[in-house]
């Protein structure tokens, strides 16, 4: 007797729920819904929104994404954008997304695209951002002190808010374990960072500009941390006294550091043309 073949749209709801929880934005919204009824229902789920990663797709006009994007929702090229792909995502949470990682776009604002995620995302735990334009720059602190539950922020360019960022995250933000940003840094941020984030476990600040009093007043200081990454730094050369202090951090990346290098061009190598141009005229002139 020939065994029944079972199919796949005939799976358990929750079982297909939990499977396309580990799908990515791209799937969720052009792959697994025109699949069958079934398949459209479950990719619906609250829970499969949970971590809305954009750093995936591609937003460019003429991409495929976007292309079958379109195609399927019958949206018109004009009217096809990152913000409003994003709002899209985020309705389908529910208010349930704890990861938002938001992808560098040429010259754009994010600014309304982070007021609406401050308001149906209250439960965000991780939040990554590219480097911000200057006037995005200046809301980030008051957005900051909304996420009561962020837990660690990612920046690609240390903004000139970064101060401010600290003072909110220390007020409003007690589960917060994971800082990861690039930059230039003095000895007024280094102390800010180790007192409001005196119990950080997670600090990245590869490719930044520090000294060796910035680097020791945060091994000094931020007597947690469990891992810390200042590889490809600019300002400081690794010794013994540095090996000494940090050699408790479970994860201690340090190679490739130098004393001094021109920066800007330094920079320019690290991001890339576009990027590079957006944070030369932000920080540089």
């Amino acid at each position: 007797m020939k065994k029944e073949e079972r199919k796949w749209e005939d799976l358990a709801s929750d079982c297909l729920v939990y499977i396309f929880c580990f799908a990515g934005l791209e799937e969720l919204t052009v792959a697994l819904p025109f699949v069958c009824k079934s398949w459209y229902e479950a990719s619906l789920d609250h829970r499969c929104w949970k971590n809305l990663d954009f750093r995936e797709l591609d937003f460019s006009s003429g991409s495929n994404f976007a292309r079958i994007f379109r195609q399927e929702y019958g949206v018109r090229r004009s009217s096809f954008s990152f913000s409003a792909f994003m709002k899209m995502c985020v309705s389908r949470s529910c208010g349930s997304a704890v990861e938002l990682t938001i992808p560098y776009i040429v010259g754009a604002s994010i600014q309304q695209d982070l007021i609406y995620a401050s308001i149906r995302c209250p439960r965000l735990k991780v939040l990554a951002l590219p480097s911000l334009l200057e006037k995005d720059e200046k809301k980030l602190p008051e957005l900051i002190s909304r996420w009561k539950e962020l837990e660690i922020l990612e920046i690609t360019w240390k903004p000139n808010s970064f101060l401010e960022i600290l003072e909110q995250i220390r007020v409003n933000c007690p589960n917060f374990i994971g800082l990861h940003l690039c930059g230039l840094f003095d000895i007024m941020e280094t102390r800010t960072i180790v007192k409001c984030m005196p119990r950080l476990k997670i600090l990245v600040m590869s490719a930044s500009y520090l000294c060796k009093e910035d680097l020791m007043e945060i091994l000094n200081g931020c007597k947690e941390l469990e891992v810390f990454d200042v590889s490809k730094c600019r300002g400081f050369v690794v010794d013994n006294e540095i090996l000494k202090k940090a050699s408790k951090i479970k994860k201690f990346e340090c190679g490739d550091c130098k004393l001094e290098q021109n920066y800007t061009n330094f920079y320019y190598d690290y991001f890339g043309d576009d990027e590079f141009m957006d944070l030369f005229v932000i920080n540089f002139l």
